[in-house]
């Protein structure tokens, strides 16, 4: 079935011919015998090598505006390259996610001309990928804004000191947006600032890969930073509005890690579909999904749960495109995709069996990498806390 359209009235053709010419990207590109090696091989460098692939298609600069070399397209165009992706290969979707996400746009919504003009133009072709670096090892992600990580400005340099983990594209990425503590004086959010870190900047160092349960050929792991410099105009955006503006922005940027999900999910339902209608009784010679009403009913329910976590994610995107309220509404399309992921893709491999459990076909991969969008910009209970403060804060009423 691949992504069914959903007949959505605000897409125009040039949302199709994006949609048209990814699917013939991935055809070449993304052949699931390769996908199962890479992942197989944990071969990180051969997902970078596709990502290449796409930027050469303009795909690393989606969201870039056409003055500084990107494509300049809408919320609707990123969800379709984070569903085909995240349908095709999820390594590669993990790691365009966070490069066209909130890396890039924290540059494109905070950063002075003068940054814009020097970094944006490699980023949307792709010669130079993103990181994003913000948790540390002795914070939970949900309070990082009490994060150590300092940096003090001595003439026209900071200095940077701390460790971050659990950045995706840590091993490959050659700019790091990364949040310090610059007041001192202020120990919550106030006090914290946004700097583009480059790799080869003094004092940086990449500490190594983090094993993973899934997407083993997406580089994920952490940095140390000992008196690293980095010169005072690649400060972002500074104390005290730094942490809470990036804040603002991940609930728009939270929309693609759902999209993602969606497209797993949908992947995994072809697989186990597939399998079904090949697979053949031997006492009535039809096909297992031919001959077993329980079989169709989850099926029917795994399509049913797909469609919903679909229009979830594009009802958010129009009222984020709309400039309409969306927080509480991205809180749960987030929350559903990624409890639905994990259902869907769990179901695929039990109604394939022994072939669903085994390495060598697509779904055990499927499995293992969907565990990545409940964790991962923002985890499930944090995402309920905060629907739920959403929701009271418009009633008045203040919460813990």
């Amino acid at each position: 079935m691949v992504l069914e359209d959903l007949h959505l009235p605000f897409l125009s053709e040039k949302h199709f011919l994006i949609r048209s010419t990814l699917r013939d990207f991935a055809g070449r590109r993304l052949k699931a015998t390769d996908v199962i090696r890479r992942e197989r091989d944990g071969d990180i460098w051969g997902t970078v090598e596709v990502f290449r692939d796409l930027a050469r298609l303009g795909y690393a600069g989606i969201r870039v505006p056409e003055d500084y070399g990107g494509m300049g397209e809408d919320i609707y165009s990123w969800i379709i390259l984070m569903e085909e992706l995240g349908y095709f290969d999820p390594n590669v979707a993990g790691m365009m996610l966070i490069h066209t996400g909130a890396a890039s746009q924290c540059i494109v919504h905070f950063a002075s001309e003068d940054i814009k003009r020097k970094y944006l133009p490699s980023i949307a072709r792709g010669e130079r990928i993103l990181a994003f670096a913000m948790t540390e090892e002795s914070i939970p992600g949900s309070l990082s804004s009490h994060m150590t990580t300092s940096a003090r400005l001595e003439g026209d340099k900071y200095i940077i000191n701390g460790r971050k983990t659990f950045i995706t594209n840590a091993g490959v990425a050659d700019l790091f947006i990364l949040f310090a503590r610059v007041d001192q004086r202020e120990k919550g959010a106030r006090g914290i600032g946004m700097f583009i870190v480059e790799r080869n900047s003094p004092g940086f160092r990449f500490d190594g890969e983090i094993p993973g349960l899934g997407m083993k050929a997406l580089s994920w792991g952490s940095i140390t930073l000992e008196d690293c410099e980095v010169p005072k105009e690649n400060l972002i955006l500074g104390p005290p509005k730094a942490f809470s503006k990036a804040m603002d922005m991940f609930n728009t940027e939270r929309i693609g890690n759902p999209s993602i999900c969606n497209g797993i999910a949908q992947r995994a339902f072809d697989e186990a579909l597939e399998f079904l209608m090949k697979r053949i009784d031997p006492r009535s010679g039809k096909s297992f999904i031919e001959s077993y009403q329980g079989i169709q009913f989850k099926i029917a329910e795994m399509a049913s749960l797909i469609r919903s976590s679909r229009l979830n994610v594009w009802h958010s995107a129009y009222l984020i495109q709309s400039g309409k309220p969306y927080v509480k509404e991205v809180q749960l399309t987030k929350l559903f995709a990624n409890e639905m992921v994990r259902k869907v893709c769990i179901d695929s491999m039990q109604l394939q069996g022994g072939y669903g459990y085994s390495a060598e076909l697509l779904t055990e991969k499927l499995v293992r990498g969907c565990m990545f969008g409940g964790i991962g910009g923002g985890t499930i209970e944090i995402l309920k806390l905060r629907y739920v403060s959403e929701l009271m804060r418009e009633k008045g009423i203040k919460t813990s």
